[in-house]
């Protein structure tokens, strides 16, 4: 802190880049940035810090917050995921104009310049991107390690450029989109697709990890392909997850099709063309989903459960 005396022996533009020195300071916009993305250790250890105070003193057991500690977290983890979807979207937004700078380019050092604003402006997001996905994959394991479910986003895909997950689930909608998009084919999993439907009640949950056991001895670069339900589909899943299956999900829209979106989304799924379809009947959404596989003359497999 300055003293009055301090003050009038230096001159403010000292005081100013000793205060920068000692604190750091901010680029303007748009200028080069000197500064380091983060540091990994210290944010890990906070992130560890801020999930151990959510867990033992927000929602400690024994009080009625411990019910409101699975959606707590979640609500956490997806905060950590639309900051890197926030990002990856201004990288995005920056495509077209480094094509048009890229195609502007006549020598000159005025335009060179710009490009390589551009461009590392382009790198500099991506790789805070890159920071917030490592964080945002890290509060997934804590998320399945203190409530036994796998963090998925209730919207969109789960994939990550920076770490291995144990297995990407790809919303379908992407997955469609990625036959016209090379960009988007990059993130997406390669393999046989084979679909998986079920209901909701399931007494023997073995049955279905054997099943779908036997389909991956077959195709072993098989992709999981479901309708993010529970019950059977949310067995499929776990068994995925610790299989390093990849997923690809079919989400019912409530909001656009109402109490029609189960159907819309088995014509979904089946679009998708999967090599197979295990069904574990109990319903009239499972039947239908069959149903229609026969009539495209998709293989389907039943199994009691």
């Amino acid at each position: 802190m300055y003293t009055l005396e301090h003050t009038q022996a230096v001159s403010p533009t000292a005081v100013i880049c000793e205060n920068l020195q000692q604190f750091g300071g901010a680029p303007a916009k748009g200028d080069p940035d000197p500064r380091a993305v983060w540091d990994c250790e210290e944010a890990f250890a906070g992130l560890d810090n801020i999930l151990d105070i959510l867990v033992d003193e927000v929602a400690p057991d024994g009080t009625q917050l411990a019910d409101e500690r699975e959606s707590l977290l979640w609500g956490f983890v997806n905060t950590l995921h639309m900051q890197s979807v926030r990002l990856d979207r201004t990288v995005d937004r920056l495509s077209p104009e480094l094509k048009n700078l890229q195609r502007a380019q006549d020598g000159t050092e005025i335009n060179a310049w710009e490009l390589e604003r551009i461009i590392e402006r382009a790198r500099n997001l991506g790789d805070r991107r890159d920071a917030f996905e490592q964080l945002r994959d890290a509060a997934a394991e804590r998320y399945r390690s203190d409530t036994g479910n796998t963090w998925r986003p209730r919207n969109g895909s789960h994939t990550s450029r920076t770490s291995k997950l144990t297995s990407a689930a790809i919303d379908a909608r992407d997955f469609l989109r990625a036959r016209e998009s090379s960009k988007t084919q990059a993130h997406l999993p390669e393999g046989t697709l084979v679909a998986v439907t079920g209901s909701k009640p399931v007494d023997n949950a073995q049955t279905i990890c054997s099943a779908l056991d036997g389909v991956r001895g077959k195709y072993p670069d098989m992709v999981l392909v479901h309708g993010g339900g529970p019950g059977a589909e949310k067995i499929a899943a776990r068994w995925a997850e610790s299989k390093g299956v990849h997923q690809v999900v079919c989400r019912p829209d409530w909001t656009a099709h109402g109490r029609a979106a189960p159907f819309r989304r088995n014509d979904q799924l089946l679009s998708l063309l999967p090599k197979g379809v295990i069904g574990f009947p109990g319903s009239g959404v499972t039947e239908n989903l069959l149903d229609k596989a026969v009539q495209l003359g998709i293989p389907v497999k039943r199994v009691k459960v």
